[in-house]
C-alpha cells in the first residue's frame, strides 16, 4: 500500500461508481484511490462456528511492513468465546494458525472480556483481556480476576514450528464466567500460505 501523507483529504464515494477521469489519463496517472479498509486496516473476517461454540476466524490485512529487508504480510485472528457455565478454570481451544515457513509475530492485541454487572454499576464491564480482567459469577457483580487470563499462542514440541495452536486461558480460585473477545494481529514472512483451522 502507498504511504497515505497525513494531510490527504477523502471524500467518501460508493463504491459502484466508477471515478476514472473521462478527460485526462494524465490526471488518472497521478492520483491514487484509496478504500476505507486500505486507510483503517479493516478486513471482512468471516467468523465459523467451532466445537466449543465459539467463534473465529482469520483475515489478511492490506498492511505489508519491511523489518530488516525482510518483507511481512499482516493477518487479523478473531475469535468471541463464551466462558461459561462458571467454574474456576476456562480452556477455549480457538483453532490452529499454519503456515508454510517461519514464524508468527503478534504485534497488536484488542482483546478484551464482557462481564455482567446487572446488580453493580448496572450493564457490562469491558477490560483488556489480561491479568485483573473483569469477570462475574452468579450474583450477577462485576469482579477483577485474582488469577490468570491470556490468549497463548501454542507452539507444540512434538511439532513444527509452523503450526501454532491458539487459545484462551483464564482460572481463579472462586468460579466465574463472562465473554472473551480475542482480535490480535499477526505478521508472517511474504510468500507464506497462512492457513486457519478452527477447533
Amino acid at each position: 500500500m502507498a504511504v497515505i501523507p497525513n494531510d490527504e483529504q477523502f471524500v467518501g464515494i460508493s463504491p459502484d461508481v466508477d471515478l476514472t477521469e473521462k478527460s485526462s489519463t494524465q490526471t488518472n496517472d497521478k492520483r491514487t484511490i484509496y478504500t476505507y479498509a486500505e486507510l483503517f486496516g479493516e478486513s471482512d473476517v468471516q467468523l465459523e462456528t467451532g466445537s466449543t461454540g465459539q467463534f473465529a476466524g482469520v483475515s489478511k490485512l492490506p498492511q505489508t511492513y519491511n523489518v530488516g529487508g525482510v518483507q511481512y504480510d499482516s493477518y487479523n485472528l478473531k475469535c468471541w468465546a463464551t466462558l461459561t457455565p462458571q467454574a474456576t478454570a476456562h480452556v477455549v481451544s480457538i483453532g490452529t494458525v499454519v503456515v508454510d515457513f517461519g514464524n508468527i509475530f503478534f504485534i497488536k492485541n484488542r482483546s478484551n472480556v464482557e462481564a455482567v454487572d446487572f446488580n453493580g454499576f448496572g450493564g457490562y464491564t469491558i477490560t483488556p483481556l489480561t491479568d485483573g480482567a473483569m469477570v462475574d459469577d452468579a450474583t450477577d457483580v462485576a469482579r477483577p480476576i485474582s488469577g490468570v487470563f491470556y490468549a497463548n499462542q501454542e507452539n507444540i514440541p512434538t511439532f513444527p514450528v509452523e503450526f501454532n495452536a491458539m487459545y484462551i486461558v483464564a482460572a481463579d480460585a472462586a468460579d466465574f464466567e463472562c465473554d472473551a473477545y480475542v482480535d490480535i494481529d499477526f505478521i508472517v514472512e511474504a510468500g507464506n500460505t497462512v492457513t486457519f483451522t478452527i477447533a
